[in-house]
């Protein structure tokens, strides 16, 4: 979580930096990046009584994005450093990158790491529907869709069948991506937690370890069940050219 210093910087993950923690700060090449300020209630009055409130820019000390930060000063006309009361918020702000396995396939990893944008912009619905995307393709890469008709529900319980997922993760990916998913796709629009998208994001990772951790274990049991998986499709393609 962001948060800002005595010097009037602020420290928060950074997206352009992939996540890490970097350091924004608000005068670049000895100039002040810019600020406006409003009016807001001051903390703990019982009175109308008035402080400043500044959104100010910042500039990350490693790779130059930008971010906004919402400032409550202390009272009125209260100097920028000396005078801040509370950082409100700061954007953007990167959240917990989730590490996955080297074989995951590049699409794959591209859209869940779109569904982990969709997070840290507070874009909750998009984000779940993504995490349910990415199980649905994991399995479809993994053959187990077959024909058009068969459902996602059917897929996961297939493939804990076949034993590449356990039975506790089987009910995680219903519970936690599959239903979830299914409610944005498909239901009215209505707000979702964000705990229960933490959740989907949690378990949609661990189903990609399972997956794509341990690689060459996996395709045996895949070949064993009868499955197609695309890495086979890729070397009947390689051997006819």
């Amino acid at each position: 979580m962001a948060k800002i210093n005595k010097l009037g910087n602020i420290t928060a993950s950074c997206p352009g930096c992939n996540g890490s923690t970097s350091t924004f700060e608000y005068i670049y090449q000895g100039k002040e990046l810019g600020f406006t300020v409003v009016k807001v209630r001051k903390p703990y009055t019982r009175f109308d009584e008035e402080v400043d409130a500044q959104f100010r820019l910042y500039r990350c000390a490693g790779c130059g994005m930008g971010g906004l930060g919402y400032v409550k000063m202390r009272e009125q006309g209260g100097k920028y450093p000396i005078d801040i009361y509370e950082l409100i918020w700061f954007k953007p702000e990167a959240k917990q990158r989730l590490a996955l396995p080297e074989a995951v396939p590049e699409g794959i990893r591209n859209e869940f790491r779109e569904g982990e944008k969709c997070m840290e912009n507070g874009t909750l619905r998009a984000a779940a529907g993504m995490f349910r995307s990415v199980l649905d393709k994991t399995l479809r890469a993994n053959g187990y869709k077959t024909n058009k008709g068969e459902s996602l529900a059917t897929q996961i319980d297939e493939s804990a069948k076949d034993g590449v997922i356990t039975a506790a993760r089987q009910r995680r990916a219903h519970e936690e991506i599959r239903v979830l998913g299914n409610d944005v796709l498909h239901d009215e629009w209505h707000e979702i937690p964000e705990e229960d998208v933490e959740a989907a994001h949690h378990y949609c990772q661990r189903i990609l370890e399972d997956f794509y951790d341990d690689r060459d274990s996996v395709l045996k049991l895949l070949r064993a069940a009868g499955r197609v998986p695309d890495d086979d499709k890729k070397i009947k393609v390689e051997k006819k050219t």
